[in-house]
């Protein structure tokens, strides 16, 4: 008798079904399942949501689209809890949703040279942006990044991956356009790499911690979804954000949360990291929040009891 084993379907084939299949990538799916949330949604936040969705489904596609909308859904009654700070939580959930990889640029790039039907105008401006080698790295599927950047440091060049490269994005030229579309065309493979897979993981720890919040100082739930205001942009300005978030969430909001450091007030206790770099650039930035950090820990009351992780 053959015994048939079940392949798990390639990474083309996950593409060919995302893109060429199912009718959930079609746009008006989004659109409507956007219709119904808005039904639900206050009157100064729907027009948030909707402009999302509208700038999601051309960052990648109407199925990234749905995923916005059942995270906002978490949050909107009467099955979810309503959030105070749900017009910021939209707001800053799509801006980190569209995180800039190359392919942003490109997008955004060739947009303003009038799109798919863009030629070639010697009158373009160039546009230079500096990534960092790790993040181009990321931009290939999981294993294929991970043994790449494991290559790097077992050839002891690991520090080189956070030296900077600087790309051009131009319409100015026949060939410089051509790349602009090609590169601006790996959106399809976007889903698929490494970077996509982190910031997904980021989003939904960030979600995470709000909702700790709401169940252990609702007070603080704001101050815990306007953090994500620290990750912007690309390149040295995206990792030192990302490296400040991690003090605010991992120094204060989860010791709080798990019960091992008691704030009277948690919001506060955020805000205080976070206006402690005021004034302050680069490194120095980190390090005022880090001392800052220490001062709340020496002034805070110790738990005896450590809660569920974060």
């Amino acid at each position: 008798m053959k015994v048939r084993v079940k392949v798990p379907p390639s990474p083309f084939r996950l593409l060919k079904e995302r893109y060429f299949g199912e009718d959930v990538r079609d746009p008006r799916v989004a659109r409507a399942a956007l219709a119904r949330l808005s039904a639900r949604l206050p009157a100064d936040i729907a027009p948030v949501v909707a402009e999302a969705v509208t700038a999601l489904i051309d960052y990648q596609d109407p199925d990234y689209a749905l995923l916005y909308l059942d995270r906002i859904e978490r949050y909107v009654g009467p099955a979810g809890i309503t959030l105070p700070a749900l017009a910021d939580l939209a707001r800053l959930m799509a801006a980190r949703m569209q995180f800039e990889d190359p392919i942003r640029i490109a997008q955004q790039t060739l947009a303003e040279a009038g799109g798919a039907h863009a030629r070639p105008d010697p009158g373009s401006s160039n546009r230079i942006e500096t990534f960092r080698w790790d993040d181009i790295i990321r931009m290939l599927p999981r294993q294929a990044a991970e043994r790449a950047l494991n290559a790097f440091r077992r050839l002891r060049l690991g520090r080189l991956l956070g030296r900077s490269l600087k790309l051009r994005f131009s319409a100015a030229g026949r060939l410089t356009l051509l790349r602009l579309k090609g590169l601006a065309a790996l959106r399809i493979t976007r889903p698929f790499s490494e970077r996509f897979r982190m910031e997904r993981t980021w989003v939904e720890r960030w979600l995470h911690m709000v909702d700790r919040s709401l169940v252990k100082q609702p007070g603080a739930a704001a101050d815990i979804v306007r953090s994500a205001e620290l990750i912007a942009g690309h390149g040295d300005a995206y990792h030192q954000g990302l490296a400040e978030w991690s003090v605010i969430i991992d120094g204060v909001v989860k010791p709080a949360c798990d019960g091992t450091l008691v704030f009277s007030d948690l919001g506060s206790a955020i805000r205080e990291v976070r206006h402690a770099a005021d004034g302050e650039a680069g490194p120095r930035r980190l390090r005022a929040m880090m001392d800052a950090q220490a001062r709340l820990y020496a002034g805070a009351v110790r738990g005896e009891i450590a809660g569920e992780g974060g």
